[in-house]
Formats: C-alpha cells, structure tokens, sequence
C-alpha cells in the first residue's frame, strides 16, 4: 500500500559494532513492509529511499490521516545478534536516521532476536500534560553574594523509563542523543526551522533544570528524568531521529533559557496546543509563529516572557554529585556552606519552626547549627546539627518545593541573604525580602511584648497592610516613620527579631491545627480503600488548602480514602501541576504540605 503514497523520505542506517568504536560492513537491512534487502556499505551506512505521505499534513493539527509512514526493518549480519525494529517514522522529504550498535552472540546473553518498537509520535496520538503552576517570578536580590550552583550540560543523562515511582528500567544515554529522541517524538520534522529550534531550546531547558535542581535525586531516586511526558517529557529509547533535529541539537544541545536576574533553567513547560493547553510554549503555535517571521527568540518570549534570554550552559564529562563529600558541620566554610544557609532561610519563610540564619555569609557557626537542627526534628531526620548526605539532599527537595524551581512560573534561584538587600523595599515591591520582612513583623508581634503590632499575611507583596507595619515598628524603633525600608530600618528590625529570639512553631499559624504537620511520607502511595489516621491527616490537609484555592473541595473528616477523597485528590494534583492520578505519591504528599505551610493562616 505505501508503494501508493505520493511522496518519499529517506532511511540512512549506521551500524557499529564493539561500543560503537568500529563501523559495520556487509550487514542486511530488510524492509519488512517492502519486502526489499539492502546492504551496509564500508561505512556500516545504508540509505533508503521509502514512500511518504504529502508534507502538507504534518503541518496542521488535525489531518485527515496520519501524516508520515511507517516501516519495519530486519538487520541481520552472521555472527551478531538480530535486530528488528518495528514503527520507524518517514516523512516527506525528510531524512530518518537510525543508529545501532550491533552485539556479537559471542558477548551478548543470548542469540534471541532483539526488538525495538517505536510507538506513534506524540503528536499523533496525545495523552493530556497535566495543570500549570500559578506563582508568578519575582525580582532577583541585589548586591548579596552568589552561590548558586553552576549550570551544565553532563556528557550522558539518565532516563528512567516509565513513571518516576515505577519498577521501569533506567538507561543512560548522551545528552545530545537524548535531545535528539526527545525532539523527534515531540514535534514533527518538517516544521520550520525556527518553530524546530524553539521546541528543542524548550526540551533542552527542561531537562536541564531537572538536573540542575537535582530533582529526582533529591527524592532518593537514581536517574535524572523520566521518559514519561506526565512528569517530564517523552523519550523513546533507541528510536531513529530525524536529519533537521539532529543538525540543529548538535549546534545548539548547550543552550537553555533562564530568566534575566535569575540562575537556573526554567522549568520550560510545554503542550501540543491544540489538544491540551497549558500556560507555556505551545508546540503547534510555534509553527504560526515561525510562519509569521518570528525567530527562536522571538518565539520563546512569547511563550516565556519578555524577561527570558538563552544562556550557554557548561560543559562537563559527568555529572557532578552536589553532596561535598564529607559532612558540613561547627567550623566548616565556603561556597557548601552558604548554599545550605540561603536555602534554610528560604525555607525558613515556609516552615516557620526554622529559624533565620540572620546573616548568611558562609561560615557554619552556632546559628546555622541551630537552624539545621530545627530543620531536622521538622522533617524527620535525626537532630544533630551536622548536614550530612540525607539532610543536604533533602534541604535541596524541600527547598525545590517552597521555591517551586520545577515548576514554569518559579520564584527562581536567588541567594536568601539576610543582609540589607541594597535597595529600598516599598510599595509595589514583591518577593523574598518582603516576606523576611513579614515574617520578622509576625515573629515580634507575637512575642506578645509590644501590643501595638500585629500579625499580617505572608504573602511576599509590599502592600498597603506591610506599610503600615513597618510604620509600626519604625515608630518603635525611634525612625522616621515614612513605610518605606531604607538600611537603617532594615537593620534595626532585623535586631529587634534577633532580641526577640522567636524560633518556634505557635500552633495558631502555618499548620498548628494539624497534629504533626509536617508529617514525612509514609514510606507508600496512599491511595483509595485505604483508612486510619494518614487519611485523617490527608483530609485535614486538603480542607485546609480549601481555604485558600476553592479549585480543591473539602471532603468529610472520616479517616476513609473514598470516592470524595480521591476526588479531591485528583483535584489537587490538576491545580498544582501534578499527575492527576488520585494517589497520594511522594511528591503529591509533598506538595501538600507544601501548600499547607504556605497559608498565611488556618481556620
């Protein structure tokens, strides 16, 4: 029947052989479809000219029939053993490329046949993504010093093969050929080279800030990213690639889109547009925009916003493990040092049961040993004050959480200083600095010794409420009392906060209400059927939330993980960006405590 299409493609097959350090010659390709037998030059190269579909139906959403053909090849070669993949993609006037690298019998753990099925390209055939995130980035801290970790790109990636908390196999891959798999099961080949260029920016971005966040890892799980498009993005394993992606990644696999004034790679989302929507880029409307004479850039701001700009990120053979080495403890120092201090600070704004490290600069004194034990006892670690292995990765986790790094719209990376930030915070202004200044306004009015504050919403936004508190308290500090944070308020309030001393939990605010909040996960998915009190507490949680996003129901506090439960679970895991499953997984547990302790108040 394909003998009947109108237009061609090609197939060009590379084998090796021993790792791919030697091309392979006299190999047969068969073309199962065709019936047709083809033999591997000295090059270990085989092109084939095959069928296609018309070009002009991978370029609308919706064609009447699937827009490019698909063929089963058969390579044998005497002494290896046989391959035969089923699905390769052929478009019109496009270039498929199928590399392999064949195994001798004599080293494989058995002769049987290998098989590779490539399914339907994901534009084709479209599962939804899942929500979008709803934090909206704000402006970077000045003049504090910088310890953010380097961006790069490592020589080779780890896919896990299925969904993050599944029994799939991991594979580690080049970075460059992952891009490559990634890019040719997500859009299709024949759009515009610009349209091209912004999607695979996108994918790069994507990935990159999952290995910058140290996403998964963080969580205890062994690989980068997953294959599975739910969490991350859609990765076939050794499937052909298409000739106008695999020039494009190999000039541009390095760079990835931030955010100006930030560090690290945004967590670029993206959809097909068409089927599903989603708050990022839109993969069919970069081929209107590219056809409009819009560029990559041009595109990406569209998507992403004015204030994004490419970066190239470094270069590295391997990927480096975060963790330094050796435990952090009284007396360390250094660049380890304060990356664990800016980040107990953010995570400080959350988890009020932490206390601030008052002035981050790098040395591990008795402050930062008194904030790491808070931060342990909160979340379940064993309290000695010391950030060993399993306290570094999971202040990295929680910290992703409160600063939402993997999710579009994050607050992005910036060093939580609490030095004077270098310019004057007034009205209008937002971000992490109004929060400290928030919190230290709500840290003194409950010490219960000035009764002239009061307590106000943790909500990062200087408004007319924040104003008047500080006006407040600069009146009680004998300063001019103009609701406007100059160096000199900044540092007497932070003085007054240290004198003050408040540094535990008031059972009134963020999570009091909640016996044990926050609980760690219970080692298990909790999902419908079951009872006790973890559903009591994850009923708890999700009335509490309602209180703050009406998009998730209250359910009945009866300790059942029923059909209401499971609802509102799945409407939960919708507004915040997760898969909707209804199960209360590792990171669907996370992100509600998460959401809980960000309620400025629970009633």
């Amino acid at each position: 029947m394909n003998s009947l299409l109108p237009s061609r493609g090609t197939l060009t097959v590379r084998l090796t052989h021993m790792e791919g350090r030697l091309l392979l010659a006299g190999a047969t390709v068969e073309v199962l479809n065709r019936g047709e037998r083809y033999t591997t030059d000295r090059n270990g190269t085989v092109r084939i000219t095959l069928p296609a579909p018309p070009r002009a139906l991978s370029l609308q959403p919706n064609p009447p029939t699937r827009p490019y053909a698909v063929y089963d090849i058969r390579v044998t070669v005497s002494g290896y053993v046989p391959v035969t993949v089923y699905g390769i993609h052929i478009f019109d006037g496009i270039g498929s490329l199928w590399t392999y690298n064949m195994i001798r019998v004599d080293d494989a753990e058995s002769a049987e046949e290998t098989r590779i099925n490539v399914p339907p390209h994901r534009r084709a055939v479209l599962p939804p993504y899942g929500g979008d995130a709803a934090t909206a980035a704000v402006p970077a801290m000045n003049g504090a010093p910088s310890s953010a970790r380097p961006v790069i790109v490592p020589e080779m990636v780890t896919v896990h093969l299925g969904l993050p908390g599944s029994d799939a196999v991991n594979v580690t891959v080049p970075f460059v050929e992952y891009i490559k798999s990634v890019a040719s099961s997500e859009v299709f080949p024949t759009w515009p080279r610009e349209s091209l260029l912004s999607n695979i920016h996108a994918e790069a971005t994507l990935v990159m800030n999952r290995i910058y966040t140290e996403w998964y890892p963080s969580q205890g799980y062994d690989f980068d990213v997953s294959a599975s498009p739910a969490f991350d993005q859609y990765y076939v394993h050794q499937r052909e690639v298409f000739d106008t992606i695999d020039v494009l990644v190999d000039e541009y696999f390095n760079y990835y889109i931030g955010r100006k004034g930030f560090v690290e790679p945004i967590f670029a989302q993206f959809c097909d547009g068409r089927q599903s929507a989603c708050s990022g880029l839109s993969q069919w409307g970069t081929v209107d925009l590219a056809a409009m004479g819009y560029t990559a850039i041009d595109i990406i701001r569209y998507y992403y916003g004015q204030n994004t700009e490419l970066r190239t990120a470094e270069l590295a053979k391997s990927l480096p493990d975060s963790y330094p080495g050796s435990p952090l403890t009284m007396g360390s120092s250094g660049e380890d040092v304060l990356r664990v201090q800016n980040r107990l600070n953010r995570i400080a704004i959350n988890y009020p049961a932490i206390p601030f490290i008052t002035i981050a600069e790098g040395n591990y004194g008795a402050e930062t040993a008194r904030s790491v034990r808070s931060f342990q006892q909160v979340f379940g670690l064993p309290v000695n004050g010391t950030v060993d292995e399993d306290t570094w990765y999971r202040i990295i986790y929680i910290y992703n959480a409160v600063k939402r790094l993997g999710e579009l719209e994050s607050e992005g990376e910036e060093v939580q200083s609490g030095a004077y930030p270098g310019n004057e915070v007034r009205i209008g202004d937002r971000g992490p600095n109004v929060l400290r200044l928030q919190w230290y306004n709500n840290a003194i009015a409950r010490s219960n010794q000035f009764p002239q504050l009061r307590v106000i919403d943790l909500d990062g936004i200087y408004d007319n409420e924040t104003a008047e508190a500080m006006r407040t308290l600069q009146a009680l500090l004998g300063l001019p009392q103009t609701g406007v944070v100059d160096k000199a308020t900044w540092d007497a309030v932070t003085r007054l906060y240290n004198e003050v001393g408040e540094i535990g939990t008031d059972d009134e605010y963020y999570g009091g209400e909640i016996s044990g909040w926050p609980r760690p996960y219970p080692g298990a998915p909790v999902r419908r059927g079951a009872t006790g009190d973890t559903v009591y507490y994850i009923q708890d949680l999700i009335n509490a939330i309602n209180s703050g996003n009406s998009a998730v129901p209250r359910v009945a506090r009866d300790g059942i993980f029923g059909a209401e439960t499971q609802a509102a679970v799945i409407a939960f895991q919708n507004a915040y960006g997760l898969a909707s499953d209804g199960i209360v997984g590792p990171l669907t547990w996370e992100k509600l405590n998460a959401e809980y302790g960000m309620l400025p108040s629970v009633g």
